[in-house]
């Protein structure tokens, strides 16, 4: 073998080996560094009843799950939001939209859902189907009789919302009032109760309860009528972006100044865009912001251009942010292993709270001071002196 022979096998070795190693990088490189995404679902109102509230939580999370990813993901895979529309009047398809993302889906967890109702529907498949999740918008109520081991939820303790506003009435001596409950079940129901149940504590008397058996009634004049016979000196009903308005212009018109006290869902954008001026005869409680609230806001509004002004926003961010965390400490694992983590939940620095534990009924544990009363002036939501 000549001089040139030798140099042109070289050359021909060399690129084999080159064109092998370029041939190997590219065929491996997609699965070494490539994984297979973490797929975690959520429940929302985005269509229908609730909606206004429904749209903001699936953003809540959402912007939870862009800032996971950034920084690298969970165990150093991405977080993929699987999504499903469920709201009050569209209870039908709980159902199917649960069975999807636990048997189609595969997801680990679940954050979910807006509302009562729609939970109450979905809580017996997850649980039958071991994937926990993790609720933003929940009354303690929904456990009632039940042990739903696999549900857990970052949404504040209603009771202590309730406790400040008629905390409100007994220092406004409004000891005489109506209760109006759109319908008889769920967040409605509860609200009612724990009225009911905490009322003598603050020297209020409650007059009449009145089941409107509709919760987009928009028509509220015939039981304003009655109401006023009674001369109350203040009424509480469950509000939002709904019914605010209706409501609250036909009770100025029949009931005039009689103060309208309410919960956090009455403190709705929309309805505050719409009829500023009916609003200030209104008082509700709502979760006060912590610290981080802020930095939060700021990095909601880079993101969607719009501010959060719903509180459900913040607990379904935290939720969001408490499954992945635990997948963590799992490393990956889902079912009773995720569950049991879950559970155990305490000191968790979040955006809703400051301190986020789970009980033992795996609701979040809500300081006694963590509502205030807000009002409206001037087309702005303040907080009442």
């Amino acid at each position: 073998m000549n001089k040139n022979q030798k140099i042109i096998i070289g050359i021909i070795v060399i690129i084999v080996v080159v064109f092998g190693y370029y041939a190997y990088k590219k065929s491996a490189t997609p699965s070494e560094t490539v994984k297979e995404p973490i797929k975690i679902g959520g429940i929302f109102a985005l269509t229908g009843l609730g909606a206004s509230q429904g749209e903001q939580e699936l953003k809540g999370v959402q912007l939870a799950v862009k800032e996971i990813n950034e920084t690298g993901g969970i165990l150093g895979r991405p977080v993929e939001l699987v999504v499903g529309d469920v709201s009050l009047d569209k209870l039908n398809v709980a159902g199917s939209v649960a069975h999807k993302l636990v048997d189609v889906d595969n997801v680990l967890a679940i954050v979910g859902t807006t509302w009562d109702e729609p939970a109450q529907a979905i809580l017996p498949i997850i649980e039958m189907a071991k994937v926990p999740m993790v609720g933003q918008n929940q009354t303690r109520m929904l456990k009632n009789g039940n042990s739903f081991n696999y549900f857990f939820s970052t949404w504040y303790n209603n009771e202590v919302g309730i406790r400040e506003i008629l905390s409100y009435a007994q220092k406004k001596r409004l000891n005489k009032v109506v209760v109006i409950r759109p319908i008889g079940t769920g967040f409605y129901q509860y609200v009612s109760d724990k009225i009911s149940s905490n009322a003598k504590d603050f020297g209020i008397e409650i007059i009449k309860d009145i089941n409107l058996n509709n919760p987009v009634a928009s028509d509220f004049r015939t039981d304003l009528a009655k109401i006023k016979s009674k001369k109350p000196d203040a009424v509480i009903i469950v509000l939002n972006g709904f019914t605010d308005c209706p409501f609250l212009k036909q009770a100025g018109e029949i009931l005039g100044k009689v103060p309208i006290l309410s919960t956090e869902g009455a403190g709705d954008s929309y309805a505050l865009s719409q009829c500023p001026k009916s609003m200030e005869n209104l008082y509700f409680s709502y979760p006060k912001e912590i610290n981080g609230y802020t930095s939060f806001a700021e990095r909601y509004n880079k993101t969607f251009g719009v501010n959060p002004s719903t509180p459900s926003v913040v607990t379904a961010y935290d939720a969001l942010k408490i499954i992945t965390k635990a997948i963590e400490l799992t490393n990956g694992e889902g079912g009773e292993k995720l569950q049991k983590v879950l559970a155990k939940t305490k000191n968790y620095k979040g955006v809703s709270l400051s301190d986020i534990s789970f009980d033992d009924m795996g609701f979040v544990v809500t300081p006694s001071d963590a509502f205030e009363m807000k009002t409206v002036k001037d087309g702005e939501f303040i907080k009442v002196q």
